[in-house]
């Protein structure tokens, strides 16, 4: 076996009516970058292509440029709330504003956590296309990126896409890694873009792939009101009758809505259906309308959980029973503490787990067994 490195760098440039933006890296190591200012945008990114023309076509076709992808993703973050389900500024859902209870104990929130090996997790909710892009990283990172940030017992995550721009995103992510499982769906906010062609993409993904396991997130946001109350109940009832007639589980989004949230999925969706109440910020009480409705229903929390200001949050953990509860991180959001700041992601499953076994008092061990089980329950992975 012989090794032969070259390096070899050619840059254009020249002004056209045609823009092409190629990177392509071989095995003998040589960058090309053609740039050419036109009326047309051809944006392509080839990686390891191994000198093979249908490794080549298969990338150029899958991988959407990350130029293109940044910038979409970018007048997304700018059109939408960039926080998550809990805004951590002043400006908070009245479901939030509850500070702690002095005569509860303190949550312990070390940067590691402890765990035997082969204590296994997933994470059920989380938009790893969005934590990419806010890291300056491509798609095919991903890999990388995981061996860099989560630990062993890491097993699988839920790829969630909820909005239209993202949804070939998704597509790259769950076909290029195997830990990798989707869901698809249109988010409230996104709700005024929700069309018969969008509904029609997300059908054939459901249809046509056995690695997407539900539909959504979608729901009802009455803080944001990115898209308009009449807008999102419209898209979320629409969504509803598709996912019950496919047989696919529910990826529910409710903030400060919960009224219209039970009403609809009490007249849409059969009370054994499987459903996921994602990043659960509501209060014990509207936990237990949903889980005494729907046996076949679980509750996500993630890291505000351990918010100074999420007491609210914290009863409801206590009143849901381990048995009803999903791990999810939801990020890039909802980063626990102690890494408040940064960006949230499937590493920090353990942060979210430890913090229900303190609060609920029982072993961390059988919390990530149990919340996996009922991972495995509502998605079948």
């Amino acid at each position: 076996m012989s090794t032969t490195n070259t390096n070899t760098n050619t840059n254009t440039n020249t002004n056209t009516n045609t823009n092409t933006n190629t990177n392509t890296n071989t095995n003998t190591n040589t960058n090309t970058n053609t740039n050419t200012n036109t009326n047309t945008n051809t944006n392509t990114n080839i990686l390891n292509s191994n000198n093979n023309n249908n490794n080549n076509n298969n990338n150029n076709n899958n991988n959407n440029n990350n130029n293109n992808y940044r910038k979409q993703q970018q007048q997304q973050k700018q059109k939408n709330n960039d926080k998550g389900c809990c805004d951590p500024s002043g400006n908070q859902p009245k479901s939030k504003q509850k500070p702690n209870d002095n005569n509860k104990p303190k949550l312990n929130t070390p940067k590691v956590i402890d765990m035997p090996e082969d204590a296994k997790y997933i994470d059920s909710h989380v938009h790893v296309d969005q934590i990419l892009v806010r890291m300056n990283k491509a798609l095919t990172d991903f890999q990388q990126f995981k061996e860099e940030n989560f630990p062993k017992q890491f097993e699988k995550l839920i790829q969630v896409c909820c909005d239209p721009i993202s949804i070939e995103y998704a597509d790259f992510l769950i076909e290029n890694n195997e830990c990798i499982y989707g869901a698809y769906g249109v988010h409230p906010h996104n709700a005024k873009e929700y069309t018969d062609e969008i509904e029609q993409k997300l059908i054939d993904r459901m249809k046509s792939n056995p690695k997407v396991v539900a539909w959504g997130e979608m729901g009802l946001d009455y803080f944001y009101n990115k898209s308009s109350n009449d807008q999102q109940i419209n898209a979320f009832a629409r969504q509803l009758k598709q996912a019950v007639k496919l047989g696919k589980p529910l990826v529910i989004h409710s903030r400060e809505a919960e009224e219209d949230t039970l009403r609809l999925l009490k007249e849409l969706v059969p009370v054994d259906h499987k459903i996921h109440i994602h990043c659960f910020t509501s209060t014990a009480d509207f936990a237990k309308q949903l889980l005494d409705h729907f046996p076949n229903l679980c509750i996500g929390f993630t890291g505000c959980i351990t918010f100074r200001n999420s007491q609210s949050i914290r009863d409801s953990v206590e009143a849901v029973p381990i048995e009803r509860i999903l791990l999810e991180t939801d990020g890039p959001y909802m980063t626990p503490e102690p890494f408040r700041g940064q960006l949230a992601h499937s590493g920090h499953i353990p942060m979210v787990a430890n913090a229900i076994s303190q609060i609920k008092n029982i072993p961390l061990v059988q919390v990530l067994k149990q919340c996996r089980e009922n991972t495995t329950k509502i998605y079948g992975i």
